[in-house]
């Protein structure tokens, strides 16, 4: 049908426009099937209505569109003319999009049409094919034209575009220095499995997404989907732990035969921290000192967070010399009168003595120069948590030589 907007009719007219509604009635305006929406052409110009109908309507019903606001009080206005005799059914085209990989062309297009005219027809314009199934395209803009056998063309943009497909890799980095312990997880996202990956200097193809036993260095790894897209994950860097080494073994020798005072402090470098020291017979601890220990021969086992492991044995001399002072190495301030207090005991004639207990951080909580006195475990009359306090005396012993011993209490609740 051709339309006009019929100006002339009347000076305040504002536009053109027109409905189709399906009715029992010639007057019915029962189901809105179409609408021009407004137009300002004063001469002819050619529309053609496509709708569908919810129901069986014995009359299709033409009008002006005036549910459309006008900017006057005297609404639109339009001529008609050329309206074709016969409603003609349209082909219902559907079709499936099958994007292809990128940079490559494999992309596919399956259309499909119902109606009461077949057989139907299709022309790809775009690249001047013919028949249902395009395939063999890249990404891009297709117009496809379906004919019914009543000559009705529907005319169809189809946009294709390019898998989303992305491979991602998490590693895990396990073991020693030199070990083939490490490992490379993918998660691949998008395209067709199931997935195939294939790891730089490996003749074999897998289908799990994990690499295990690898030694330390860079990895490149292919992804291809069922489809045949691939996605390349290059320069996948596993670092080698450094070499996991002990530089030093500090051994602080005990103040007098008894005191089982003696340190020994490792110093380790490389491997992954955190760490963790034991001696034979003794728990396991981060700190790398190792306190209140006696002379003798000592195993020691030191491991880092990968479970690497330095094993070795270490010698702490035995002191031949008797201790002027006794320092007990626990205590228990519960207050039912046995071991309550934490003081020495002289077996020499001392003097200058003085005694100072200090938290793991060096913070003093306790000091005294009284040989008789004693620490309850508190600190400014608060008492203080079970654990390891440090603590030094200084005197002067009966030979008037200068001591000085250190060491650590318990405090056990």
């Amino acid at each position: 049908m051709d339309l006009s907007f019929e100006r002339g009719y009347d000076s305040a007219t504002c536009y053109g426009a027109l409905a189709i509604y399906g009715g029992i009635t010639l007057t019915d305006t029962l189901e809105l099937l179409w609408q021009s929406g407004p137009f300002y052409n004063v001469t002819w110009q050619r529309f053609t209505a496509e709708f569908t109908p919810h129901a069986d309507y014995p009359y299709i019903v033409l009008g002006g569109d005036v549910r459309i606001a006008c900017n006057n009080e005297f609404g639109i206005a339009l001529a008609l003319d050329n309206l074709s005799d016969t409603l003609r059914e349209l082909p219902l085209v559907t079709y499936k999009v099958e994007p292809g990989c990128q940079g490559m062309s494999n992309g596919r297009i399956t259309a499909s049409a119902t109606g009461s005219y077949p057989p139907f027809t299709f022309e790809w314009e775009t690249v001047g094919r013919t028949g249902n199934v395009l395939d063999g395209i890249s990404a891009g803009q297709y117009i496809l034209v379906t004919q019914a056998a009543n000559g009705v063309r529907v005319r169809d943009t189809i946009i294709v575009h390019d898998t989303e497909f992305n491979g991602n890799a998490a590693i895990e980095v396990k073991g020693c220095t030199g070990e083939a312990l490490n490992k490379i997880i993918l998660r691949t996202e998008g395209g067709v499995g199931p997935y195939e990956y294939l790891l730089s200097g490996s003749p074999t193809v897998k289908v799990s997404p994990e690499f295990d036993d690898l030694h330390a260095g860079t990895y490149n790894i292919i992804v291809k989907d069922a489809k045949g897209c691939l996605d390349t994950l290059e320069n996948l860097l596993i670092p080698d732990p450094p070499l996991f080494t002990l530089d030093n073994t500090l051994i602080t020798a005990m103040s007098c035969a008894g005191a089982n005072d003696a340190q020994i402090a490792f110093a380790v470098n490389g491997g992954v921290p955190p760490y963790s020291y034991s001696l034979t017979g003794l728990m396991s601890q981060t700190d790398s000192v190792m306190y209140n220990l006696n002379g003798g021969v000592y195993r020691y086992h030191i491991a880092d967070a990968q479970d690497c492991v330095l094993e070795g044995s270490v010698e702490v001399p035995a002191a031949t010399h008797s201790c002027a002072i006794y320092v007990p190495n626990a205590f228990s301030p519960d207050g039912d009168g046995v071991n309550d207090i934490f003081r020495v005991k002289v077996f020499d004639k001392i003097t200058d003595f003085r005694m100072s207990v200090f938290n793991r951080w060096g913070e003093l909580l306790y000091t005294t120069n009284d040989i008789k006195a004693g620490w309850k475990g508190d600190y400014k009359g608060q008492p203080l948590p079970p654990g390891a306090y440090l603590w030094m005396t200084t005197y002067t012993d009966g030979r008037q030589q200068p001591v000085k011993q250190t060491g650590s209490v318990l405090i056990v609740k």
